[in-house]
């Protein structure tokens, strides 16, 4: 993704010196909105710029990644991603770009998927396995998810059609209700729109905590640091979906972002995920975070598509759409 030219570098003592543009591809309350709002303090701080949060949704997170795409490349414009949760719809539709020509500027967080249930059911569906029970029973009928190619449409897909998955799954929902992001399925659940739906922990959590909805598993076979309680699909028997089912927060600029102006991003936001705050913010919310660095966020994109390649996954989501 970095240049090869040898004057690349040669921005080396860039810095801020204007407002800055965070681009969030989904939502306000998905996950990657609420690990943006979790830094921001830290990161205008580091930057010594004001930063303006700037959430584009649609497309499975394209629209926003178009925006990047064809901003300038001068270090004041970044975005923020959910890999893979962007791969499968370029993959699907080509959006006239490639996100793997961004350039990576850091990881600083990761999340996992988890079904959460509207609060009525309470008493009655305490696991995944009762959530199956109701969908294969015909008491529901509809799960919340995202838009086709997302992981919530990958992992429901595999679950009841997916050669290596469908057999020991064996779920049975009727309808998929799709939705833009992780905020959205959340409201839904909430509101009763739908009895169940599939988030981002760290996108659910504070709909959680407001009640109304309770999380029952998560698909990630390692669980979940901001709902440690509840199992994992894998814990109640279930195959594992890990290489879906896991979320990495990355941050990225425009194509061409020189490699002096790179470093210089990534060592400010390194400084921000060490501050108090987002620590702080961390313990709170219990959504993990840490420091990656430009390589790592560019191999999280490149290693996504090669095993949605070698999976076949578009091929079972355009068989079923």
């Amino acid at each position: 993704m970095q240049d090869d030219d040898p004057d690349a570098g040669d921005d080396e003592d860039w810095e801020p010196s204007q407002s800055m543009r965070f681009i969030i591809p989904y939502d306000e309350g998905g996950g990657t909105d609420v690990y943006a709002r979790g830094i921001i303090e830290p990161l205008i701080d580091a930057m010594g710029e004001e930063i303006q949060i700037d959430n584009v949704p649609g497309g499975g997170g394209l629209n926003g990644f178009g925006e990047l795409y064809g901003s300038e490349p001068d270090g004041h414009t970044f975005a923020g991603s959910a890999t893979p949760l962007e791969v499968p719809p370029q993959m699907l539709d080509d959006p006239g770009f490639d996100q793997r020509d961004l350039e990576g500027i850091a990881n600083i967080g990761r999340s996992t998927w988890c079904l959460v249930v509207n609060e009525e059911y309470e008493d009655e569906v305490e696991t995944f396995d009762d959530v199956r029970e109701m969908h294969n029973s015909g008491e529901w009928d509809s799960i919340g998810i995202q838009e086709p190619g997302s992981p919530q449409d990958i992992m429901t897909l595999l679950a009841k059609y997916g050669d290596e998955y469908a057999d020991e799954y064996d779920w049975q929902w009727e309808d998929r209700v799709q939705y833009t992001g992780t905020g959205p399925i959340a409201e839904a659940v909430t509101s009763g729109e739908v009895p169940c739906g599939i988030g981002t922990d760290a996108g659910t959590e504070p709909d959680v905590s407001a009640g109304g909805i309770y999380p029952v598993a998560t698909f990630f076979s390692e669980g979940s640091e901001v709902y440690p309680d509840i199992p994992s699909v894998t814990d109640e028997g279930y195959p594992e979906m890990d290489f879906i089912a896991g979320v990495t927060r990355g941050l990225y600029a425009p194509p061409e972002t020189s490699e002096g102006t790179i470093e210089e991003l990534t060592a400010r936001v390194e400084e921000a995920t060490e501050d108090e705050r987002y620590e702080e913010w961390s313990d709170e919310t219990g959504n993990p975070i840490f420091y990656e660095g430009p390589e790592e966020a560019n191999a999280a994109i490149d290693d996504a598509f090669e095993e949605m390649e070698e999976l076949e996954v578009i091929e079972l989501i355009e068989e079923h759409a």
